[in-house]
């Protein structure tokens, strides 16, 4: 007697639904054995179907035993029967179970991947397969454009590639025509001289020629068990123990190089981005909207989480409210020297240090006509002075800019001008201006000045325009002695006192004028009126230092006060400014600054840079933050609005994603019924669907984050205020949600894909 592989004992088989049970097989008891071709046929609904899916290890059993190779399979678990189908069976299908957009010779490698051949020689193997069905000219095809007789021969081959003993065909006839049909069973009954070959078929008469043996199903039961050499009934045929078994040596090893289950997984993910290029693009592309979306989403959360406008302070603002201006100071409070200036330009993302920084806060006009207006808060104040003005005749001028504010020109450089040269003399200055017209023109500039340290008052002085720059700016560039000049007047680094009779004048700030010389003052028009007269009087200077305690210097000297009313004269009510010489301010007073400004790359940075000052020994405030002192409820309703609309829309991206996506991929759930049948475990088909998702969504964020770096580079705003928000943290938030979405997609996915292979 020839090797039995196959041994079925007392096999039964129901189906049940809500309202009935249908017993499929009723013990059955059959033995197969190699060499044999076997065709099983019967009426629709005799059970045919039911019994070689059994055999093939695609469907169970309620009651009996099947052995297979003398070993058992009733306890046999999901694991073992991956392993039984990978190893032992070889299936042709009626519909053929082809994956129609791989290659023909793709189908088959496939096989032999299942079974760890090594890749290469996976493709050498397959080649030879082909040529034995006819097919080697079809290699490169694709399944779906072969014909139903390839499309046959093609399963066929794919089932002779996994080198199983057994091979099972159910209705492998039942889509071609009589003449191909008869060249399907003939091939069949040449694999089965060294196989055992079981099929299931509807037209006997087309096999009768070529099967050795013939079994009848009715209901379920074996009504007729034949042999083609006796046509004798052979009910439960058993092996002769007495006779040797034979062993045909089919089964073959893996090659020598035996894949992991990581690497079929990823051959499988790669091929099929390759040969549906068209769902890959339309998956990458729904990803890279999801990617896109999500990272403007989190960016968002950033801004706003970052936005201090709810934060209650309670000093004054600084006038020149920058977003991307640090005041700093030091924190032993000593003058700002060259070398701070040296180490905040060091600090990361700080663009421009500004050593005078006091006098950014000074509002300034300039005038560009005879007669002017001038306005200083909500103040408005009107002069006639200028010659060619009306009797009672008010004319307005116009201002270069009234959002212009200072800058020390040692944050610029001769590159950075069109025309002219940069400032020398102190009341020199740079601006922006369409063409070099306003070049080496001088006129008069009125300043307010407004800090978190000193009151509102005014000064005038001529300036002289001796450079223009290339780029548009809303800055003025002023001389360094001039803005240390006018940051001195806002700082308390003496106290200047006139004496005049027994009365004393505390307090009076000085400021540099041109038109004076030696010892020459001139006072406010309010303060003359209370010292009644212009004369010679004494005047005490003591100095303080920077934390505001008295030096114990003391120096006394003569001042002379000129009208105040002259035509040069100062143009304000301020009852504490006072106008020197420029002989007399440097003899007693310092042109020092213990302020700087900062200018950083964007607000976004503000934090960072404010970290990085405390650690170098500085004192910073974000001129923004300082300026807004009150608790704005509509922007904290508009912050917390947008924060709450970005995390909703993460939320809504998620479940969109997880819907649709698990939706498209519902189209892979045949291909994965052709893997499994041909001996594909189920953690690999799993792991196919994660490294081919976790693959489109790598190459739709790294699209997104190139994007949104080519978008900022363009100069687009609102990109741009994003992209500054975004660190090392940031990025990992956009990469693990868009990882985190992939991995509830695959996994909601794979449960779907579970029960409907297991159904």
């Amino acid at each position: 007697m020839k090797k039995v592989r196959i041994e079925l004992q007392g096999i039964s088989k129901s189906y049940y639904s809500e309202t009935a049970v249908t017993q499929a097989l009723r013990r059955v008891s059959l033995s197969f054995a190699m060499g044999e071709f076997v065709a099983i046929t019967g009426e629709s609904g005799s059970g045919k179907s039911t019994l070689l899916n059994i055999i093939g290890g695609m469907d169970s059993f309620d009651e009996g035993e099947m052995i297979v190779d003398g070993e058992p399979t009733f306890q046999y678990d999901d694991e073992d029967w991956e392993t039984y189908r990978r190893t032992k069976i070889g299936y042709v299908f009626q519909d053929y179970s082809l994956i129609g957009h791989y290659t023909a010779l793709d189908n088959v490698v496939s096989a032999l991947l299942i079974m760890g051949q090594d890749s290469e020689e996976a493709r050498k193997t397959a080649a030879d397969y082909l040529k034995q069905v006819g097919l080697e000219e079809y290699g490169t095809h694709r399944a779906s454009e072969l014909s139903s007789g390839q499309k046959q021969r093609l399963s066929i081959a794919r089932a002779l590639a996994k080198n199983t003993g057994i091979i099972v065909a159910d209705e492998p006839t039942g889509n071609l025509d009589s003449e191909t049909g008869q060249q399907i069973i003939r091939l069949l009954q040449e694999l089965s001289k060294d196989r055992l070959v079981i099929m299931v078929t509807h037209n006997y008469d087309q096999a009768e020629a070529y099967v050795t043996r013939k079994i009848r199903l009715h209901d379920g039961q074996i009504i007729s068990d034949v042999t083609a050499e006796t046509e004798d009934a052979l009910l439960d045929p058993a092996p002769d123990p007495a006779a040797p078994a034979e062993d045909t040596g089919t089964e073959k090893k893996p090659g020598r190089k035996s894949l992991t289950s990581n690497q079929v997984a990823s051959i499988f993910a790669r091929w099929n981005q390759r040969t549906q290029r068209g769902r890959a693009i339309l998956f990458t592309s729904f990803l890279l909207v999801i990617a896109a979306a999500s990272f403007l989403f989190i960016g968002e959360l950033f801004v706003y989480r970052d936005d201090t406008t709810t934060k209650n302070y309670t000093q004054a603002g600084f006038y020149h409210e920058d977003d991307k201006r640090i005041v700093v100071k030091r924190q032993d409070g000593k003058d700002i020297t060259d070398e701070d200036v040296k180490k905040l330009s060091s600090v990361r993302y700080v663009e421009t240090v500004d050593s005078c920084d006091i006098a950014n806060d000074i509002n300034f006009y300039i005038e560009e006509g005879k007669d002017y207006e001038y306005a200083f808060g909500n103040e408005a104040k009107r002069s006639r002075y200028g010659k060619g003005a009306g009797e009672g005749e008010i004319k307005r001028v116009s201002f270069l800019n009234e959002k212009r504010f200072m800058m020390s020109t040692d944050a610029i450089s001769e590159a950075d001008l069109a025309y002219g040269r940069l400032p020398q003399a102190r009341n020199e200055i740079v601006l922006y201006g369409a063409d070099d017209s306003l070049l080496e023109k001088t006129m008069p500039c009125y300043f307010v000045f407004h800090n978190v340290w000193a009151e509102n008052h005014y000064y005038q002085t001529n300036v002289t325009v001796t450079g223009i720059l290339k780029n548009p700016t809303g800055q003025v560039y002023f001389s360094r002695e001039l803005c240390r000049m006018l940051s001195m007047s806002l700082t308390d680094n003496s106290v200047f006192r006139i004496i005049y009779g027994d009365r004393i004048r505390h307090e009076i700030t000085p400021v540099m004028s041109d038109s004076l010389t030696g010892n020459e003052v001139r006072l406010s028009s309010t303060m003359a009126e209370e010292y009644l007269l212009a004369g010679e009087f004494p005047c005490t200077i003591e100095e303080y230092d920077p934390a505001g305690k008295p030096t114990g210097k003391v120096v006394t000297d003569t001042v002379y006060i000129k009208d105040p009313h002259s035509a040069d004269g100062l143009h304000s009510s301020t009852p504490n400014l006072l106008e020197v010489s420029g002989e007399f301010y440097n003899q007693h007073f310092r042109l020092t600054s213990s302020q700087a400004s900062v200018y950083i790359s964007s607000y976004a940075k503000t934090d960072q840079v404010l970290k990085k000052l405390d650690r170098l020994g500085y004192e910073g405030m974000s001129s923004y933050r300082i300026s807004t002192i009150d608790y704005n409820e509509e922007r904290t309703t508009q912050r917390l609005t947008i924060i709450g609309i970005s995390a909703l829309g993460l939320v809504i991206l998620l479940l969109a994603e997880v819907l649709i996506l698990r939706s498209l991929m519902k189209i892979r759930i045949k291909d994965y019924f052709v893997l499994k049948f041909i001996g594909m475990k189920m953690q690999v088909i799993r792991r196919i669907s994660y490294f081919e998702m976790l693959t489109y969504t790598a190459v739709s964020t790294a699209i997104t984050i190139a994007l949104m770096w080519v978008l900022r580079l363009c100069g687009i705003p609102a990109i741009q205020e994003i992209m500054w928000y975004y660190e090392i943290s940031s990025y990992a938030l956009f990469l693990l949600y868009n990882f985190l979405l992939t991995l509830l997609t695959v996994l909601f996915f794979n449960r779907l894909l579970k029960g409907r292979l297991n159904a």
